[in-house]
């Protein structure tokens, strides 16, 4: 894989190849917008260029580096993500030493599904690794999904390395809410924009995935210009409004079918705000629908801080339900 494999993100990609090619880059990035359009791609192929021996504006693909790359085996380049960081709370449960084969599956899934914010420990083992040299030379580069989930002692730990960055490292910050991270660490980042893709590319890219027909296409439409929206939308079982939306007592109801496992339940709420937002997509002549959407948007960054799943759907369901019929596209 290549820059050029990652669709629809010329812009956000051509400053990135001008910091290649002149092999200056800054201590951080803020990879920032929607989710599911590309981020954490690029921030991988970002590295893996970064190390490539052609020194040029894109990996070559065929030097070992990148062959390792490739295969996720590079030393110095960490994905730090939900999996990386319940790995990290295993191997304390367990013991240091123990091969990750032993850690249990079925224990790492379910604190993978867990983790709700990024932790101090576990940026405090991503700075030390940085902190080592590479016995290559390369640069160090820690990739962080999610940036907007780190909790506040940890981002302060982060923001000391920002302002004393060790050489030839660097941080790449990825998030669809980077309002959230600290203002002092914003202002030591450079900022790289992510747009959401047009729907022929989420059709053409679920199409690439054996997902076609009619489901695909609506999902699609309503994805936002987000692959992993789209797959959400055609892999969960979440009830179309249509099927609910003149029930008076639906709000109450879908919230009590909700899972009680936050970890199930917050995903849940995600898919219905999203077929909710669908269901209006196309009406902004009128202000009520606006206004319901920005009320979506509220109630989703709520859900991303923690609140009530329940609560969420409800409020949600009842926005919806306060739009008009005539008013509804």
């Amino acid at each position: 894989m290549a820059f050029a494999d990652i669709l629809g993100q010329e812009r956000a990609l051509s400053p990135l190849r001008r910091m290649l090619a002149r092999r200056e880059l800054p201590p951080a990035l803020i990879f920032a917008g929607p989710q599911g359009v590309g981020k954490t791609k690029a921030a991988l192929e970002l590295a893996k260029a970064l190390n490539c021996e052609a020194q040029s504006d894109d990996a070559c693909g065929l030097c070992p580096s990148c062959v390792q790359a490739d295969k996720g085996l590079s030393m110095d380049t960490q994905l730090i993500d939900a999996e990386y960081q319940a790995r990290l709370k295993l191997k304390e449960k367990k013991g240091e030493g123990e091969p990750d084969e032993a850690l249990g599956e079925k224990d790492l899934e379910t604190l993978v599904a867990k983790q709700t914010d990024i932790k101090i420990d576990t940026i405090r083992h991503v700075l030390g690794t940085l902190a080592k040299s590479s016995f290559l030379g390369s640069w160090k580069i820690a990739a962080l999904e999610n940036a907007h989930l780190l909790n506040k002692p940890a981002a302060n730990a982060m923001l000391k390395s920002l302002e004393e960055p060790p050489p030839r490292t660097l941080w790449i910050l990825i998030t669809h809410q980077d309002e959230r991270l600290l203002p002092t660490i914003r202002s030591r980042c450079r900022r790289v924009r992510f747009g959401p893709l047009s729907e022929a590319l989420v059709r053409r890219v679920l199409a690439e995935q054996g997902r076609q027909g009619p489901e695909a296409d609506d999902a699609a439409r309503l994805s936002g210009g987000s692959v992993s929206r789209a797959l959400a939308l055609l892999e969960g079982g979440c009830p179309e409004p249509e099927e609910w939306l003149n029930d008076p007592l639906a709000p109450f109801a879908l919230a009590d079918k909700l899972p009680r496992e936050l970890h199930l339940s917050r995903p849940a709420v995600k898919e219905h705000l999203l077929r909710m937002a669908g269901r209006l997509r196309g009406g902004y002549a009128s202000a009520r629908v606006r206004a319901a959407l920005r009320e979506f948007a509220v109630l989703r960054r709520a859900l991303d801080a923690n609140a009530s799943p329940q609560l969420v759907l409800t409020l949600a369901a009842l926005t919806l339900q306060s739009v008009p019929p005539a008013e509804r596209p």
